[in-house]
């Protein structure tokens, strides 16, 4: 990624989560956080990962809220950053948390199960 796009897309990260939790907040997805931008090298698109905290909603359907109301949240993002053209949006959810959490419980699991580091 060039520095003008990651320059760009760190914007952006800034901004989308600006516009979340200020703008859409009717939406009551929880604590959502960008966690990261990928722009295209063009800057005609950006992947945005999302994960949320506190939400009741699966992730699945906290996305789909999101992506319904994208060309809004492209519209706000207009009127906060000023570039040639507002990339294309595509949220996704990140759940390398998630992922971090289960593989932290499993390695718990397996030295509360051996039997070798168990002191008597």
């Amino acid at each position: 990624m060039s520095v003008r796009a990651e320059k760009v897309s760190e914007e952006i990260k800034h901004q989308i989560s600006s516009v979340l939790t200020k703008d859409l907040a009717e939406l009551n997805l929880g604590l959502v956080t960008v966690t990261k931008v990928l722009m295209s090298n063009d800057l005609k698109n950006a992947k945005i990962y999302l994960s949320f905290i506190g939400n009741k909603e699966p992730a699945a359907e906290c996305i789909d809220k999101i992506n319904y109301r994208k060309k809004l949240i492209r519209m706000h993002l207009s009127s906060r950053i000023y570039l040639k053209s507002i990339p294309e949006l595509f949220f996704y959810y990140d759940d390398t948390t998630e992922y971090a959490n289960r593989i932290e419980k499993l390695i718990k699991k397996i030295h509360e199960d051996d039997p070798g580091d168990k002191k008597e």
